[in-house]
């Protein structure tokens, strides 16, 4: 596994709530800034995978390195 991919997975542990700092233009599933997204776990792809929080919805995954967000909440 790469050291950035490691990196990510202990930093947006499942059940960390990330708010996009940055809208997201996808045609199928766009995201506006302030987004809420519930992390599930991230794939070798480098993509975050969960749930978009209300009222937001769809399954748009993020991409580490494109999309920008913040951490609001950390794992319980």
């Amino acid at each position: 596994m790469n050291k950035k991919l490691e990196e990510a997975r202990l930093k947006y542990k499942k059940g960390t709530i990330v708010q996009l700092t940055a809208p997201i233009s996808d045609p199928y599933s766009p995201k506006t800034a302030g987004s809420k997204f519930r992390v599930e776990y991230i794939d070798d792809g480098n993509n975050i995978h969960g749930s978009w929080l209300p009222p937001a919805s769809g399954s748009l995954c993020l991409i580490l390195g494109v999309d920008n967000f913040v951490i609001v909440e950390e794992e319980a």
